[in-house]
Order: C-alpha cells, then structure tokens, then sequence
C-alpha cells in the first residue's frame, strides 16, 4: 500500500445516517399581488376572450373553406372568401354577414364584439387602476422590515421610497420624476415579495434541527426575528492593520498578506495595487517576478507572520534569512503587501475587533460600535442616518490607517432555532433524492477530480506525494487546460475510443452517459412541445434506470447537496442545488447559538459522520480568503488556519486511483470549507483540496441545450414544456419570446395598449399573469470562474419578478428587459412564477441537503440503508 492509501470502507463503520440540519430562507414581507384586482379580472375575462376567439378562428376557416367550395354564387363566394380572410386576420369584416352563414362564424362575431368591449372597458378602467396600484406599492413599501433593508443596502432607493409613498398619499399631481422611479421600486417590492436570499431583511433565515415532534416544512410561519449587524471582516482587518505599523525588526513579528484591494493579474505577470499618495490613491503595477511569486506563494491562504513568510522566500531563492528578510520587509514597506495587527480569525467578536487603543481611530471605532446595536432594534426613519454616521466614521479610520478601503455595514436577520419534521414530505423528499441522482450526472467536479489526479500522476508518478501549497496552482492550471479540451470533446459530440481521455475509461462513459441523457430529454420535450403538453414527467424509478450506467468510479466518496426548494401544492419544485456540507448556512451559527440553537454541534455530529465514517480526520478551513461570507465560528474540533495549510502533502493513491490530503505526520484528511462554495473563489490549495470531497453546482440545462439544439427562426415564440421527476418539478414551463416578445413589449403609444397586447399575447401562447424574466447563464467551465466582473454579470442577472396582468409591472417592463439585455449576453425567457405570490403569505424556500454514502444512491438523510 503506497504512502497516499486511505482506509478501506466498512459497512459497519458507517455512521448513524441522522437527519441533516434544515435551512430555512422566509421572507418578512407580508405578500400582495401588486395587480389590481378589479382590472385582473378583467383582463382575465379578457384573455379568455382572446384564447376563445383563437379556437373559433380555426373552426370558422374550416366550415368556411367547406362552404366556399360547395358554393355557386360567385359573389357569395367572394363575401365568404372575404370573411374567411377577415376572421382568419383577426379583424372585424367590413360588413358583418346577417345571418351569419354558419354557427362557428356568429359565436366568434360575437366573441370579438365582446372583446372590442373589454378592450375598451380595460382602457377605460386603466388611469383608475394604475392608480390604486400605487397606493398598493407604496403601503407595500411602507413595510418596516422592507424600508430597513432599504435604508441599509439601497439609501437612495430607500429615499426614493419615502418620496413615492408621500406623493402616493398626497393631493398633487404624482410628477414624472416621482413616477420614473416606479420601476426600481418594483423590482425591489417584487424582490422581497417572490425571492428568497438573505440581504438583510428582505429575507429571514433560520436553522431547523430535526426533531419527530417538530413542526412540518410547510407549516412554518414567521412570528419574529433578531438583526444581527456587522461589518466586512475581510476588509476591516485590512483596515485595522494600518493604525498600528511597528518599524525596524519589530515588523517581523507581525502578519503580513495581500491587500484585499490589490489584484493578481497572471495572465499579463503583474500584481496591481493601490497606494496612497500626498494628492490620493494612486494605482501601481509591478512584474510578478521570481520572489514576488515565491511572496504571493506564502501568503496566498491568508495572512502569515512575516518571519515565516521570509523562511518560505529563503527556502525558495535558496538565499540566506537575513536577505529574504529584507526583501519581505520591503515589499511591505512598498505596498504590495500589508501588515496586519493580529492573526486572522473570522469567529472573532466585532466588539473585541473594534475595541483598540490607537487614537484617534479609538474614538471613531467606538463610534461604530455604539451605533451597530441600534440597527436592531431602531426604526427604518432613523436607519439611515446611524447607517451614514457608521460609514462615515469607518471612511475617516480607512483614511487614518492609509489604506483605502470601504468597510460594509451588514445584517442578517435571523429567526429563533426551529425543529422539523419531515414527515409529510417523504414522498417529494424521495423524489427529490432521484432528481440529484439525475443532475449530479452533469456535475463537472466529477471530470475535475478525474482530470486532477491523471495529471497529478503524470507529473509525480503513481504514489507520490508532494506539499500542496507549492504545486496547487500548476496543477490548477494544468487541469484547466485538460478541462477545457475535455469540454470541446463533450460539446463536439465526438466519440472517443475508451482509454483516450482516462486511463480507465470513466471519462468516456461518463460523457457518453450525458449525451444519452440529453439526447434522451431533448426528444421528450420536443415530443411534448409539438403535442401542445405542459410537462414531461418522469418517475424516481425511470431515473434509476436512465442512471444506473454512472461509472463506479464516481460513485466511490461520500457527496452532499443543499437543494433548494419551495412547496407547491402537493410538489416540491427545485431551484439550485449548491455544496451541501454547510454551505449558505455556517456563517448564521453563531446567531443561532446566540439565540440558544444548537445547530452547530449538531452540524459538526453531521460532517463527522458524513466524511470521517472511514477513519479520514475531518477538518475545515478556517480563513477568510478576502471573503465576509466565510465568517463562520469554528464548527470542527480541527481547523486549518493559513499558517496549517504549508504542512499539508497531496498524495495519490494507488489502490483507488484517487488524490488525497495528509498532514505532516501523513495521516489522511478531509478539508471542508464552510462558508463560501464556489472553487474559483477559493485560494489554489483549498480549491484542489476541497474539489476532492465537494460537489458542484446542480443546474439543469436540459431546457438550455434542447433549446440551443434545435432550430429556431427567432421569430415567435417557443414554449419549452415543464420537467418533472415524481412529485418534483425540475425545471418550469419556459418561453422564449423572438421579436415577437419584442414588439409586444414595446406597444403603444398609450401605456395601455401594452397591457391589452400582452394579455392577447399571453392568451395565445398560455403565458401566465405570474413569471419571471431570466437570462440563461453563460456555461462558466469546469472550477468555475471568480472574476469580479463575472460576479457583477450574474447579479444583474438575477431573476425578476413581473405581474403581466399588472398596469404599472407592464408599464416599466420595457425598462427591465433593457437592463436584462444591455450588454448583449445571454438567453432572456419568461418562466412561469412557480409557485406565484399568494395574497396574505409570504415567500418560503428550504435548503436541503439530499446525500449519498460510498457506492450508493442519492437520498433524503444520505444513507443507503
């Protein structure tokens, strides 16, 4: 057995498969449909109208075309000619036909007469209903949960707001200016109404330790919730670590580490950097040369002490101590490293961070902590002003230390521990084990783990073993490159003899598998699309057998996702599905623990037990790697802080074929982050070693690429059917709209000639009142990408809600779909709003976690017992 070998699995080493923490996202905002509900039904009736007179339509050219062939009378068959024209054209015939000559022909002149006077009605109704949608919008604004969020993450919206909900209320004219932000509003209302993501309070989470008699997922409610305020750790660390500068030898004993403002361009060799000037900030470059890397290198998992980033320079430029010292030394002096006052610790209390002697920031920072707490509890009219007053002071300590940095206010809104029971989901919850069987075939971290350990086996020989911290990035980018080749391969559709991508063959099989799969539901669903059907359904037990043929090889680790959820009726319906050993969640335990839960020892019994059953230690990282969001209390007994991570070996293992980790005494691991789950985020060493025992993203592109894979002429609409897998839905009905989409949503000239257009456009292609408009992502490859423009994409990019049987939704659509589409990037389709927004609720989302045990299959609970 080579050094890299890890225990073999037992059966019965396997742990207790206990129920796994629930994650609950609720949104405090009492929801209200924002459409009138007086114009809502007329349009209703309107659009039943429209979908009659198309069916009418047909039937009226078929007894016509029969009439007009057995008719004598020329000009008989000329007015009927005619009529068939008019009718077929949707248009009113010059002289209506008395009688009319067959059934079919006077129940649709009666229809579009009924329609002409809906119509008018509805244009007639329009000034009046825009108008008591506005009173709506802005109670719906005057939420106080909403206008504190507001106040915290959007200030001019939140300004924008109270303007809106005093010229709402008042007795003049509502001003142009006043309705042009209408459109922000709505998107932020719509936010808060339909989406589930903790922005401080536009969404409440909550931690649900399973428990028979606790209460079932879709009975919870939301009664109260405790704010839990803060600031960036990542970039007020930065901060405080400038109030202090010790000079001379003094400054070997600090830590050191790339500035969060400061960025690594590989591609051009240089490091950019900001540094202040007598007239500024100033923006520098340097080459990345030998011991600039040899730097980045030391420090790349965190900041260090200095003397220990100076052992690794030395150790590297094979110089003395005393030069590599020097040269440390310098590089901070220059600004293309900085010091910090202290180790990094994201589990730190932000009272203790604050509390420091240096005047006159002391004074300044105990500002910020006297104003934090009163974001608790004070109310959204005076948010703004102790929100401005925090910023200002955190400006003036950034501008004390010299390094310039803005320092965000935060805020989770968190709801007192719950205990579930998941009884009355079993069945969905079952489904939902077999709908991750099907998507976790696509997840690209299986090629990643295959790609990383040929590569690594090429490079060091079968056995080997060597320090991770030194050989992460070569072999990243190594393994991107083969990912990329490896991509083309897939998308090209070639078939490759076995042995030509993986010496056993695995890769093949498994690109074979997603070609049969795709190919597999892209004829379902143009089957269903052809016959007019809403849905193509599968059972759990169909997916087992289109599944089963899964190579062995990666079905061998223990893998968890968090799939997220909403109820429907009797259905779950799936959102995304992310890395599900506590990501998205770790960062509320301590709010948990504060509020007396006991989610966190019950999550490190979960993690134990899910990745340690065969004798692996388990660990987590504990840094923050620039990133607020990988905050989070210790949760594991180990933890690896930056300075651990320079013990650590990569090792590959000959009996499986597979890499590991180990530490300085060689003995195998795990490594778990906790906090943020997305690779290329992630420094070079934690995303090789947690692409060992993570999964990928769950993201169903079946309708993607069954759209981009057939023929299209951009013109009218396409509706894609909706997925099932059992009692989930994986996928919503879809219509991309072509310029047919265009046109209607640019009608007009009067406002409400859009909301008439979209009503008979919704009748003809079934489009409900409730959808949002998204943008097909852009396929990122394999590891992911981490780029801040990439980020910013996807945030725009995000979903948005749109009411179509709403006249002020439908007034500034246009305007939404200009922002969706300014840049050109992407695939914009409408998706129907499952589920929708039901007055007097609110918008609920559970995360999952749906597992699998070494060599089985995908379950609720994550064992195969």
């Amino acid at each position: 057995m080579s050094a890299g070998n890890s225990p073999q699995r037992r059966p019965q080493d396997r742990g207790t498969h206990s129920e796994p923490l629930w994650f609950l996202r609720i949104n405090p905002l009492l929801r209200s449909r924002l459409s009138d509900s007086i114009l809502r039904r007329l349009l209703a009736e309107l659009a039943q109208t429209e979908h009659l007179l198309g069916t009418l339509a047909d039937l009226c050219s078929q007894e016509l075309y029969e009439l007009i062939g057995s008719t004598k009378d020329e000009e008989h068959r000329g007015h009927l000619i005619q009529l068939r024209r008019a009718i077929h054209n949707d248009r009113a015939p010059r002289t209506p036909p008395e009688p009319p000559p067959t059934p079919a022909v006077a129940r649709w002149l009666a229809a579009h007469q009924h329609r002409q006077d809906l119509r008018a009605e509805a244009a007639r109704s329009y000034p009046e209903a825009a108008g008591r949608e506005r009173i709506q919008l802005a109670t719906l604004l005057s939420d106080e949960d909403l206008r504190r969020a507001l106040a915290l993450v959007a200030p001019e919206v939140h300004r924008q707001s109270d303007r809106y909900r005093n010229a709402v209320t008042g007795t003049e004219p509502i001003s142009a200016r006043v309705r042009k932000s209408e459109r922000g509003l709505i998107q932020y209302v719509a936010r808060a109404m339909a989406r589930t993501s903790p922005l401080s309070r536009f969404t409440a989470v909550g931690l649900a330790v399973p428990d028979a008699d606790g209460v079932g997922p879709g009975e919870v409610g939301f009664d109260t919730a405790v704010a839990f305020p803060g600031l960036d750790r990542a970039m007020l660390g930065y901060v405080l670590g400038g109030l202090r500068l010790p000079e001379g030898d003094a400054l070997l004993d600090t830590w050191m580490g790339l500035s969060p403002t400061s960025k690594v361009d590989s591609a051009a060799g240089r490091l950019f950097f900001l540094r202040p000037t007598d007239t500024g900030i100033q923006r520098m470059a340097v080459p990345l040369s030998p011991p600039l890397r040899l730097l980045l290198e030391a420090t790349s998992m965190g900041p260090r002490q200095m003397r220990a980033v100076a052992e690794h320079l030395a150790s590297g430029l094979g110089c003395p101590i005393s030069q590599a010292q020097k040269i440390t030394q310098e590089a901070v002096r220059q600004g293309l490293f900085c010091s910090f006052s202290e180790e990094e610790d994201g589990a730190t209390d932000l009272g203790a961070l604050l509390d420091r002697a240096e005047p006159p920031a002391s004074a300044l920072l105990a500002e910020v902590a006297e104003v934090l707490p009163r974001l608790r509890s004070g109310r959204a009219a005076e948010r703004g002003a102790d929100v401005a007053r925090a910023k200002t002071a955190l400006a003036e300590v950034s501008r004390i230390a010299g390094r310039p940095a803005q320092i965000m206010v935060e805020e989770d809104y968190v709801v007192p521990p719950l205990t579930i029971c998941a009884d009355s989901w079993r069945v969905p919850l079952a489904d939902l084990g077999a709908t991750v069987e099907l998507l976790s075939v696509f997840d690209w971290m299986h090629e990643v783990r295959v790609l990383m350990a040929d590569a690594f086996v090429q490079r060091f020989g079968a056995g080997a073993g060597v320090p991770l911290v030194e050989h992460a990035q070569g072999l990243l980018d190594e393994v991107a490159d083969r990912a990329v080749a490896l991509d083309r391969v897939y998308r090209e559709g070639a078939n490759v003899p076995i042995g030509t991508l993986s010496p056993d063959g695995c890769l093949e099989r498994l690109l074979s598998l997603r070609r049969e799969l795709s190919t597999e539901f892209h004829t379902r669903l143009t089957k269903a699309a052809a016959e007019g059907q809403d849905s193509v359904a599968l059972t759990a037990e169909k997916v087992t057998e289109l599944t089963a043929a899964l190579p062995e090889r990666f079905r061998r680790d223990p893998l968890t996702y968090g799939v997220l959820v909403q109820q429907h009726g009797d259905r779950l319906v799936f959102n995304d599905g992310l890395p599900g050993h506590g990501m998205l969640y770790a960062r509320f335990l301590d709010a948990d623990r504060q509020l007396g839960g006991t989610a966190l020892p019950y999550l490190a019994q979960r993690l134990t037990e899910r990745y340690g059953d065969d004798g692996c230690r388990v660990v987590e990282d504990l840094g923050l790697h620039q990133l607020n969001v990988n905050a989070h209390p210790q949760v594991l007994p180990h933890g690896l802080r930056a300075e651990d991570w320079f013990a650590l070996r990569l090792v590959h293992d000959t009996d499986t074929g597979m890499l590991g980790i180990t530490d300085a005494e060689g003995l195998r691991m795990r490594v778990l982050p906790l906090g943020a789950g997305h690779p290329g985020l992630f420094p070079a060493p934690l995303s090789i070693a947690s692409a060992l025992v993570m999964s990928g993203r769950l993201y169903n592109r079946m309708p993607d690429t069954w759209h981009a894979a057939s023929p299209w002429d951009g013109q009218t609409v396409r509706v894609c059917p909706r997925m099932t897998v059992g009692d989930v839905v994986i996928a919503r009905r879809r219509w991309y709209g072509g310029h047919e989409w265009d046109a209607v949503v640019t009608s007009g000239p009067e406002e409400h000639d859009r909301l008439l257009a979209l009503t008979a456009w919704r009748a003809r292609h079934g489009v409900p009142e409730e959808v949002f408009l998204k943008t097909a992502p852009e396929d990122e490859g394999l590891l992911g990408s981490g780029e801040p423009d990439l980020r910013e994409q996807r945030l725009k990019w995000k979903p948005q809600y749109a009411d179509l049987a709403s006249a002020l939704s439908t007034r500034v659509l246009p305007r939404m779909m200009d922002r969706r589409t300014a840049d050109g990037g992407g695939m914009v389709y409408l998706e129907e709003a499952l589920p929708g927004v039901v007055d007097g609720t609110r918008a609920t989302e559970w995360v999952v976690e749906i597992g699998r045990d070494p060599g089985g299959r995908f379950r609720y609970g994550g064992g195969t017992r």
